[in-house]
């Protein structure tokens, strides 16, 4: 009786143990991988931040693309060949996101420290005017020129004056005989713009255009995957519920004769 008993026990024990694995395994296949889960979007202002993007300290580095790691103080910000630059808007359709910097939103009245902004394999500037910041100039200047003077916010130097005007000024040719920096920003001008007095603190507000040009990822979006970046090999990975993919989360369908078809 003793050992009918023992022998019950057992069974018993066994097969608690054999629901318990079976619970803890269909947890595990239910549960979604956690590259996906740490890559759902974030919000940063009124702006959705996903890929290529990624907030720091927020998102994890893999749920966006080398190069497009953005800040979030109130509004996201890119840092761009040693500028901020705030994000006003984010096309992610159209892989195009408006930029102004971040130095013209804290300023009036003067003119802000603005760097070059170069283009590369990742970004592009969507066509765009240029206007041109001069300064480090005579001090004794045309009086043609004298209508496009600007005082520069240097707390060292409140004399700095500079010259602002666009590329397509007629007067750009003396201006830069007269002054030994001239910087480049990126703005959008109406087709009227050109010669004489510019605006100059309208139109680094409002900003220009940029494109990316790292992989697109609206096939992995449609599958219900959500993109990110495999550091170990460099590409860009559909992070899907179950695992990473290379480009969706659904198998692609075949045709007759066995090509895949999307």
């Amino acid at each position: 009786m003793h050992q009918s008993s023992s022998g019950m026990y057992s069974s018993v024990e066994f097969f608690n143990l054999c629901i318990f694995f079976i619970i803890i395994l269909l947890e595990k296949s239910s549960a979604a991988h956690y590259q996906y889960e740490a890559c759902v979007p974030k919000a940063c202002g009124t702006l959705s931040i996903k890929f290529p993007f990624y907030i720091r300290g927020l998102q994890e580095s893999y749920c966006g693309h080398p190069g497009f790691e953005l800040s979030c103080s109130n509004s996201p910000a890119i840092h761009l060949t040693e500028d901020d630059y705030v994000i006003d808007n984010i096309q992610y359709e159209n892989r195009i996101f408006r930029v102004h910097n971040e130095a013209v939103s804290t300023v009036g009245g003067c003119l802000p420290q603005i760097r070059n902004i170069s283009e590369d394999s990742q970004l592009g500037i969507v066509d765009t005017s240029r206007l041109h910041l001069l300064s480090n100039c005579n001090s004794e200047l045309p009086e043609v020129l004298s209508s496009y003077k600007v005082n520069y916010c240097d707390p060292f130097n409140k004399e700095d004056l500079g010259l602002v005007m666009l590329g397509e000024d007629k007067n750009l040719t003396i201006a830069l005989q007269e002054c030994n920096t001239n910087v480049l920003a990126p703005v959008e001008v109406d087709k009227n713009g050109g010669n004489g007095i510019v605006d100059y603190e309208g139109l680094l507000r409002k900003g220009f255009l940029l494109n990316w040009k790292v992989a697109d990822c609206s096939k992995c979006e449609r599958s219900g995957g959500r993109c990110g970046f495999n550091e170990a090999d460099g590409r860009t990975r559909c992070f899907c519920p179950d695992r990473p993919h290379s480009e969706s989360c659904k198998p692609l369908s075949k045709n007759a004769r066995g090509r895949e078809m999307n």
